[in-house]
């Protein structure tokens, strides 16, 4: 290699180095004002940082089918270990359910159990927020692991953690997911692309009276 191609390739090198990475671990930030609700809201795999719980307290029913992530959820609020394709409450318990990145860890086989058990705890005219992951389906030559990094911003504090799963074979986008709701019988009433990446979505569905 002659010395002019020996410096250019320490400067590439060196310009490698500093530039500023950009990959999966860039936190997509989310924002979660207060919402209005009343009565009780469920919470549909509500462990671990128990991010609803933090915002509307005693208001929030967590469930999660995880004894751990409910035992690492901050206090103030209800922790139920549950399964949210199996719920134990009766029909139109709720004005409200929540799901914050909950339906991305729960098996594609039980989504559309999840989203029947949801509209059948619904009072009429209540209404379920999703925030989640929009993940691509897996391709050949790819990593399937599919990692998402949030900068959650509620009204009184932030909160930064990650979540990671496995792709599959199809993607579980707002599509996939708007056609379980409308299954169910869910109107839409919300969709929006959240992060800067575009990882996360927020879906607002609503019960009919």
């Amino acid at each position: 290699m002659t010395r002019r191609g020996f410096l250019q390739l320490i400067a590439a090198a060196a310009a490698h180095a500093q530039a500023p990475a950009r990959t999966a671990t860039e936190r997509e930030e989310i924002i979660i004002p207060d919402f209005a609700s009343s009565g009780y809201i469920l919470d549909l795999g509500g462990g671990c940082r128990g991010t609803i719980g933090r915002l509307k307290g005693e208001q929030v029913v967590a469930i999660d089918i995880s004894m751990k992530e409910l035992n690492e959820a901050p206090s103030g609020f209800l922790k139920i270990l549950m399964d949210a394709s199996d719920l134990k409450f009766p029909d139109k318990s709720f004005r409200t359910v929540t799901d914050f990145f909950a339906l991305m860890f729960m098996k594609s086989e039980i989504h559309q159990k999840v989203f029947a058990e949801a509209y059948r705890v619904l009072a009429p005219g209540g209404e379920w927020l999703i925030w989640d992951a929009s993940i691509p389906a897996r391709a050949a030559g790819e990593d399937h692991s599919f990692l998402i990094n949030l900068h959650t911003r509620l009204p009184k504090e932030t909160i930064d953690y990650g979540y990671s799963v496995q792709r599959l074979d199809f993607n579980r986008d707002p599509a996939y997911y708007r056609a379980l709701a409308e299954q169910s019988g869910f109107q839409i009433a919300t969709v929006e692309i959240l992060g800067r990446n575009q990882k996360a979505f927020f879906m607002r569905l609503h019960k009919p009276e």
